[in-house]
């Protein structure tokens, strides 16, 4: 009876941590000012990101990243302090498209910083890999999907996020971002991803050709 018990909690376990993975973590305030057709407009606040740029391919830009963000917030700063998990983790391409060398794209990938935390009370990484950045307030244009996080599956919801901000007479200002809200071991079907790209503030909240 005592190893069947073990059994059924050892069983358990990975139910748990994918249940506390799911547990929403803190994000960027926002708020969400019209509706689109397949996407939604959101003006974010101001927030703190520590960021990495890296040299890969798409699916292996954020695990390059990870080891020095994930460094940084656990203690690889200035004073030894450990900082609280935010929502999302955001990869980018560079604006400029930049290359350091090689024939692989240039990303940004980014952890949000407690919004609680001041960029002055941020403290300074002892990777110089990383960096703290003021991402100013903005007006996105979001689509929400659910799945892997395979570039195949990223690409087709980029490409029906662009093509619908385009009908609505919104311009695109930046590269798109693709964000990520739960841990790797969490399933697909379970995931939460979004496509995000910047646009063009106009002022009125109204979406669509004039």
């Amino acid at each position: 009876m005592k190893r069947k018990t073990l059994i059924a909690l050892a069983a358990l376990i990975p139910l748990v941590m994918i249940a506390i993975a799911l547990i929403s973590l803190p994000e960027p305030d926002f708020e969400v000012v019209a509706e689109g057709d397949g996407f939604e407009l959101r003006r974010y606040t101001a927030f703190n990101v520590a960021q990495v740029q890296v040299m890969a391919e798409f699916e292996t830009a954020s695990a390059q990243a990870f080891e020095p963000l994930v460094h940084y917030i656990q203690g690889g700063n200035n004073g030894g302090r450990n900082l609280p998990m935010m929502a999302p983790v955001n990869q980018q391409p560079l604006a400029d498209g930049a290359q350091r060398g090689g024939s692989e794209p240039n990303w940004l990938v980014q952890f949000v910083m407690p919004k609680e935390y001041p960029m002055s009370y941020l403290p300074a990484p002892v990777d110089d890999r990383v960096v703290l950045q003021l991402v100013p307030s903005r007006l996105m244009a979001v689509k929400r999907y659910r799945g892997g996080w395979g570039e195949d599956r990223y690409r087709k919801h980029e490409a029906e996020l662009l093509n619908a901000i385009y009908a609505s007479g919104q311009s695109v200002i930046g590269e798109p971002i693709f964000a990520r809200y739960n841990a790797p071991f969490v399933p697909g079907p379970l995931r939460r991803n979004e496509v995000l790209v910047e646009v063009a503030d106009p002022g009125p909240t109204a979406i669509g050709p004039d």
